[in-house]
């Protein structure tokens, strides 16, 4: 890789006459590394392979540094170099984006050398490779749950790390995915007019997250879901129905009385009471 870019350091201030030249030449090049990259992975000379995947690793060529420590593992187990070999296997999958390899990878490297000075760089990897493969909120959060998880046993090992600071800033934004998705699901209950399950979902939710950022709105369609099953409720349920809708309304205008939504429900409240006079 190095001959390559010093080829096209010098090409590019050259004014190409043969561009066909150049390809071919380049080309030749690229089988050339790689015919050596393969004769190396299926060579016996384990020492000349480390070599070469530090070397590849600290080029950040990680496709070929993988290639190198995952064909080591097996040869270097319960050996001097075992420790190294799986740390930079590691290291390189998560270099090569291959998140979910990375975090697995780190994972065992915490179990199978815990006293290892490295441990604790492996154990925040972990957590933060299943951070990095998190998806957004609309999807399933188990990896979230499990990045948070791993990141909260690493502040409870090494409380006086200084990546503490960073592992709760990301946590703070994995437990904001959470929120989201719990948040969702319950305005989706009253978006698709089922008010009674969305009335138990908005209130579990604002019991779990009391100062959420979606805490106005879900006190909001707390009570329009309360109203509309109230509404639609038979006799003998409608009223006690209403009082548990004047009390949602009441502590919603105690909050944001200032709130255009307020302002809004109060209408809704003259609506009941109309409707009371009936």
């Amino acid at each position: 890789m190095h001959v390559l870019k010093g080829i096209l350091s010098i090409i590019k201030p050259m004014k190409i006459r043969n561009l066909s030249l150049i390809v071919i030449a380049i080309s030749l090049i690229l089988t050339g590394c790689s015919s050596k990259h393969k004769k190396l992975l299926n060579s016996n000379n384990h020492d000349a392979k480390y070599e070469a995947a530090i070397a590849a690793y600290n080029q950040k060529d990680y496709f070929h540094a993988t290639q190198l420590f995952e064909n080591l593992l097996l040869y270097y187990r319960g050996r001097d170099k075992a420790e190294s070999v799986n740390l930079y296997y590691a290291k390189s999958l998560l270099g090569s984006g291959d998140y979910y390899s990375a975090g697995y990878q780190f994972q065992n490297f915490v179990k199978w050398f815990p006293y290892s000075k490295d441990a604790e760089e492996a154990l925040f990897q972990a957590a933060y490779c299943k951070y990095l493969e998190s998806p957004k909120y609309s999807l399933d959060q188990t990896l979230t749950k499990e990045s948070l998880k791993e990141f909260q046993s690493y502040i409870e090992r090494y409380p006086k790390s200084e990546k503490v600071a960073q592992a709760n800033k990301l946590m703070d934004e994995l437990r904001l995915k959470l929120v989201r998705k719990d948040y969702e699901i319950a305005y989706n209950y009253y978006k698709t007019g089922n008010y009674q399950s969305a009335q138990s979902a908005l209130r579990t939710f604002l019991k779990d997250y009391p100062d959420a950022e979606y805490r106005q709105d879900a006190m909001y369609y707390l009570v329009l879901s309360g109203f509309t099953f109230a509404e639609n409720s038979i006799e003998g349920k409608r009223k006690e129905r209403f009082e548990v809708v004047i009390n949602d309304f009441q502590k919603f205008e105690a909050l944001f009385p200032d709130s255009p939504r307020t302002k809004e429900l109060k209408k809704i409240m003259v609506q009941y009471q109309e409707l009371g006079k009936k």
